[in-house]
């Protein structure tokens, strides 16, 4: 079940190549509000030197990149931008006092970016330890990105360790572990933003509640963004339980909870605090702007609004606050 969910990392690191490729990324508003630069190369980079250490890997993001369909690039698309600029939001009230924790983090490379654009914030990376091993390994090889994190002789076999950037193995579903690592790289009393992306989706219903109330419970003022799949509340809406036949079928893998949260209100409940909550549609309707959905229609023709409107609708972004 480990390998199967550490798997997914290379799904997600596929898809957003995928949407570089195609030019859905970096979008207007990463680029112009969130400052994003070298966004395309940095990911190429990374790609490039994965190929010399995970060549399957590689191939994986390869294949996307020429066959993912356009429907999914408007779902990374739009995770992808609307997680950045509520971060963005966040960074700017708060600046260079803040910290950043990525729970999760995989082989996402948004710390590049959020390094590059605030000089003192802190971010620290979160994930199974192969698939930290497998990040620092690129990340040393690469001299580019070596540099651009400053991590001159701050690491060792499975963690990076600088006054800026902190890349360390840690089991979600163990709440005493993430606490001891947020105690030991992070600070209680700095405003801190939390990001799980297709995160809590994947872990037992007290397990995700375990986390949840550590990491809220440690932190004096915080943020927590959150990106996942929701079931489907209506009687008739059979996407989470297909979701769900298919992932087991042909990965082995269990969403615990979506169909136990299956909708806004529903997934929302899990947190201690009120929150902002939109599906991915409704965001697509209420904050891409119009000259921007041109934009999109341009790099591939896209024949199904429905089946859009049906996919986008089963995921959302929470944003909460304490």
């Amino acid at each position: 079940m480990d390998r199967s969910v550490q798997q997914t990392d290379f799904d997600a690191l596929s898809y957003k190549m995928a949407a570089i490729s195609k030019g859905y990324l970096p979008s207007v508003q990463q680029t112009a509000t969130c400052c994003y630069k070298n966004y395309k190369e940095t990911h190429l980079e990374y790609c490039n030197t994965l190929k010399k250490l995970n060549r399957r890997a590689y191939s994986r993001v390869h294949n996307a990149c020429r066959s993912l369909l356009p429907v999914m690039n408007y779902g990374t698309y739009l995770r992808t931008e609307s997680v950045d600029v509520e971060l963005h939001k966040f960074l700017e009230r708060y600046g260079e006092r803040a910290q950043v924790v990525n729970l999760g983090c995989g082989s996402d490379l948004r710390m590049l970016m959020i390094m590059d654009a605030f000089e003192n914030v802190r971010y620290v990376d979160i994930d199974f330890q192969a698939s930290v091993k497998l990040k620092k390994d690129v990340l040393i090889i690469n001299e580019r990105l070596k540099q651009q994190i400053k991590v001159g002789d701050g690491f060792s076999e499975d963690r990076i360790v600088t006054d800026r950037y902190v890349l360390v193995p840690g089991d979600l579903r163990n709440g005493a572990e993430i606490c001891s690592l947020l105690k030991e790289f992070t600070s209680r009393d700095v405003p801190t933003i939390i990001i799980t992306e297709c995160v809590l989706c994947y872990l037992s219903d007290d397990s995700s509640k375990n986390i949840i109330d550590v990491v809220i419970s440690f932190y004096e003022h915080g943020e927590w963004i959150s990106y996942d799949p929701i079931g489907g509340a209506d009687n008739n809406d059979r996407f989470g339980i297909i979701m769900q036949a298919n992932l087991r079928e042909s990965r082995r893998l269990e969403m615990p909870t979506l169909m136990m949260y299956n909708s806004k209100e529903t997934y929302a409940s899990r947190f201690p605090y009120n929150s902002s909550i939109k599906t991915m549609w409704e965001y697509y309707e209420s904050d891409i702007s119009s000259k921007e959905k041109q934009r999109l229609k341009t790099l591939q023709f896209l024949d199904e609004l429905e089946e859009l409107e049906i996919l986008l609708s089963h995921y959302i972004i929470l944003i909460t606050s304490w």
